[in-house]
């Protein structure tokens, strides 16, 4: 087993930090970041966009060659993190004892944290994986006062208990928005906007699934609350029935005996 270490910090920062701990080779322009791999724990490649409204994108295609532990220092309160799988799997945690949730291909998940304790990623030796990280900071970022995406987003994932796991359905149409997003070849700033336009349209869908998932189970709950409550109603219909037939069954009886005698 590897244990792999990674603080947070700017994207700048997280890639150098990347490129050190993992031995590999950074190209940065255009305001986008391409780590190429090929050691003998990891091979592949990591990429990055960070865009101007608080959201970044980050796209993992990589194989470990031994089963490897990646633990990253504790978001702030105020991020949401996505993570998209498209081929292999992940399995997540928080610290390294902490319940373990598996994202599986074609699905989706998002995680928030109120308290210091690390995200942990584990990795199976010899699985190649693909997964992509949308990174929200709801906070401090240029345009979040005027940006309306921002806002949906902290009141739809934030707020919650302290440290949150969530993995949705399988949901193809966010698959073939990745794909979309990996198939564009334009350059510079015609590329960017691109690039962004599709990142906000999955968060869009994602605030959308997630609430329309929040009034399903809700509706199911409540479903379930009035079944249960009309079986109680009519445990005790049945209950006074059956009291009321013993008691005058009882009654029958005590006159039969008195007329007898």
């Amino acid at each position: 087993m590897k244990n792999i270490y990674l603080t947070t910090g700017t994207i700048n920062q997280v890639f150098d930090e990347l490129e050190t701990s993992l031995k590999g080779v950074l190209d940065s322009k255009n305001n986008e970041f391409n780590l190429t791999l090929n050691s003998d724990l990891i091979k592949g490649n990591i990429k990055a966009i960070p865009f101007i409204n608080g959201i970044s994108s980050i796209q993992v295609n990589i194989t470990f060659s031994d089963d490897t532990m990646l633990s990253i220092e504790s978001l702030s309160k105020s991020s949401i993190l996505f993570a998209y799988c498209t081929e292999g799997y992940i399995k997540h945690s928080f610290g390294v004892s902490g319940h373990k949730l598996t994202l599986r291909k074609h699905y989706s998940g998002f995680v928030t944290s109120s308290r210091s304790i690390n995200t942990i990623l584990h990795f199976k030796k010899n699985m190649p994986i693909k997964f992509s990280l949308i990174k929200v900071e709801t906070e401090d970022s240029v345009n979040t006062i005027n940006d309306s995406i921002i806002l949906k987003m902290k009141k739809t994932f934030l707020n919650k208990r302290q440290n949150h796991t969530y993995q949705g359905l399988e949901n193809l149409k966010i698959t073939e928005k990745f794909n979309q997003f990996n198939s564009i070849t334009e350059q510079g700033m015609s590329g960017h906007v691109m690039k962004k336009e599709i990142i906000q349209s999955i968060l869009t869908m994602e605030i959308k699934n997630h609430t329309d998932n929040l009034i399903k189970m809700s509706r199911a709950i409540k479903r379930s609350t009035l079944n249960q409550i009309n079986e109680l109603k009519k445990m005790a219909s049945f209950i006074k029935n059956y009291a009321f037939e013993g008691i005058y069954n009882k009654v029958i009886i005590s006159k039969n005996r008195i007329i007898i005698k």
